[in-house]
């Protein structure tokens, strides 16, 4: 489970890290060419907190010859959270028949508390000039604007670990600094002794306004059980409303189907009656009583009354 508090200066104070910095130059050069840094810049440039130390006061320079080019390493033993940004630069120059050229950049950045090496935070990669750009080609990285890699270090609490205190690094942003994409004007850079460097900065920024815990607490407490439960509920009730929703529309049709079949029936059941009644009065006083224009009131032949008249006539006649 993380946790994130607002840091005090003690708890920054209680983050003593080694930390060490490596940035590979992808090229053909070797450590011949490059100008160690001297100086590390602190603070925010133009304002009064800037300011200017020796190299030697914070990290510890080395350089060293890879397959893929020279690697810038500085190591910081037992560091603390400083309360300003570092700055530092160096540069590759051109030597004879060694132009400073690069295709890009790999870092490897790692942090150690002080005293334990079990544990480590670390973060790695490569910088391309294509990863950066819209334009698909290739470029060199050549001339005086500085190659710029931000990197943030914010501070974690490991609970599950016995209070291991570490600065996790992590790669912010890459500025690309002067590059050439084309044959022709990569050449004339090379012709010229202005453009023959590779400049490379190391931008540290320090966050140190929170820092995050971690432990193997579980989150099934109380509280996290009633808002599980509230969750569920409120998960639970928008269903249903959906549901409800869903069923009135459907429970309506069937209600407006259903008085329509029954009024149909009624409708049905009602000439069935009609029809009966009508059957009854042509077979008991015949048909003309159906029409309303026949007033004579005489009863049809063949009709259940004129049967009986004619009954009647024919016992008077015996009598």
């Amino acid at each position: 489970m993380h946790r994130v508090k607002p840091a005090n200066a003690p708890d920054l104070l209680s983050f003593v890290n080694d930390l060490e910095f490596h940035i590979t130059t992808i090229s053909s050069m070797s450590c011949t060419q490059a100008v160690a840094p001297l100086t590390v810049a602190m603070g925010t440039p133009g304002f009064m907190d800037f300011r200017v130390v020796p190299l030697s006061t914070l990290f510890t320079y080395s350089c060293t010859n890879t397959s893929h080019g020279p690697s810038i390493t500085l190591r910081c033993n037992g560091c603390r959270v400083p309360p300003r940004d570092h700055y530092v630069s160096w540069q590759f120059v051109d030597l004879l028949g060694q132009p400073a050229t690069a295709v890009g950049f790999q870092f490897n950045l790692t942090a150690r508390q002080h005293g334990n090496n079990q544990h480590m935070s670390f973060v790695s990669g490569t910088m391309n000039s294509d990863g950066y750009t819209d334009d698909v080609k290739l470029k060199t990285f050549r001339g005086r604007d500085s190659n710029v890699l931000k990197i943030q270090l914010f501070p974690q609490i490991y609970n599950n670990l016995g209070n291991l205190r570490l600065l996790q690094p992590l790669v912010q942003d890459f500025t690309q600094g002067s590059m050439f994409s084309d044959v022709s004007s990569l050449n004339s850079s090379l012709q010229n002794p202005r453009d023959g460097v590779v400049n490379t900065t190391l931008y540290i920024s320090y966050l140190s306004d929170y820092i995050v815990e971690i432990s193997n607490e579980s989150v099934v407490g109380p509280v996290s059980v009633l808002a599980s439960i509230g969750g569920l509920y409120a998960f639970s009730v928008a269903i249903c409303l959906c549901l409800m929703s869903q069923c009135e529309a459907r429970i309506k049709k069937l209600h407006d189907e259903d008085t329509r079949m029954l009024k149909i029936l009624s409708k049905r059941r009602a000439q069935r009656n009609w029809d009966k009644v009508r059957k009854f009065v042509m077979y008991t006083w015949g048909l003309s009583n159906l029409d309303p224009s026949d007033r004579t009131c005489q009863q049809p032949e063949g009709s259940v009354m004129d049967s009986r008249h004619k009954r009647r006539e024919a016992i008077r006649q015996g009598i």
